[in-house]
């Protein structure tokens, strides 16, 4: 079974914000997908199905962003073998919006939901799709920025970025992670 963790945080007044474009994304492969996310386990939300003939979990953690491992963690241990049937989507702040990047491992890079999963696992070597939402250079409050929501002007590149996403996702549950990052990493942002 493939699991895809979106991160995020629960709750209305977090719904349309950059920092939760995790969730976003796999509300919308849900939809696409006809998966209903509704079960409540492991602190989270979840929907079980099947993509292109392969069973998938769908999840999104219902603590805080900064607290996704706890989720990750009880998931890992119970529902997943290898660790790369296990792919987290999270936003980056250091990647123009618009574009995605899938990576095998790596470090955080400072996303407090990567840091909480990376420990919780007690390791680094599980696949992320990250979505840029970085729309200016930014200087100070970081914090401030992710917690509000996209301009009505970039709703087309955030669209673009979403549907960039799940095909990616689709990529890497068919043909692996290889083959998805040769294909999506070097899509292009849209244009506004």
């Amino acid at each position: 079974m493939k699991v895809i963790i979106g991160l995020g945080n629960p709750g209305l007044e977090y719904k349309s914000t950059k920092h939760n474009i995790g969730f976003a994304v796999l509300q919308d492969l849900a939809k696409e997908k006809k998966i209903r996310i509704k079960e409540k386990r492991y602190s989270a939300l979840i929907g079980k199905g099947r993509i292109s003939g392969v069973d998938v979990l769908l999840v999104l953690p219902q603590t805080y962003m900064n607290r996704s491992g706890d989720t990750a963690g009880d998931i890992f241990r119970e529902e997943i073998g290898p660790s790369d049937d296990l792919i987290i989507v999270c936003d980056d702040i250091n990647m123009k919006l618009g574009r995605i990047r899938m990576k095998k491992r790596g470090s955080a890079g400072g996303h407090k939901g990567l840091e909480s999963v990376i420990s919780a696992l007690g390791r680094d070597d599980f696949a992320r799709l990250r979505v840029g939402i970085a729309t200016q250079i930014h200087k100070g409050d970081i914090t401030r920025y992710v917690l509000t929501p996209f301009k009505r002007k970039e709703h087309k590149n955030v669209s673009h970025a979403h549907g960039l996403a799940l095909e990616a996702l689709e990529c890497w549950i068919t043909d692996g992670m290889d083959r998805a990052m040769n294909k999506f990493n070097v899509k292009k942002a849209a244009t506004s």
